[in-house]
């Protein structure tokens, strides 16, 4: 069954999932895939493409479902803060749709 993570990914983001079997991936190993891509876009410096990535990931946050939300924050947010320097993740924090940015700064805080 494709859940709406999957589906949206798979629709937005192609080039992110390249190395992910679509039919035996997690949710949890889209997400992560998609973290990993954002990673290397920041370091490439292409910032309208990390905005993008965020609103997508925002759009799939927004859906209000538990496991949802859950696997953004454990997958996308938490590689994203430990695996990214500081002062880029400042930046971009002010790129981020206000509900994505505010998951953000909770996890941060816990972490």
């Amino acid at each position: 069954m494709e859940t709406k993570i999957r589906k949206t990914i798979y629709e937005w983001l192609p080039e992110a999932i390249v190395n992910l079997d679509r039919t035996t991936a997690t949710d949890y190993e889209v997400i992560r895939s998609v973290s990993e891509y954002s990673l290397s876009l920041l370091q490439k410096d292409n910032r309208q493409k990390v905005i993008d990535v965020f609103k997508i990931i925002n759009m799939v946050y927004q859906e209000e479902h538990a496991y949802t939300k859950h696997c953004i924050k454990n997958e996308f947010i938490c590689n994203f803060i430990e695996n990214s320097p500081a002062l880029k993740l400042k930046e971009y924090l002010y790129d981020m749709p206000s509900p994505l940015k505010e998951a953000f700064i909770k996890t941060l805080i816990k972490l």
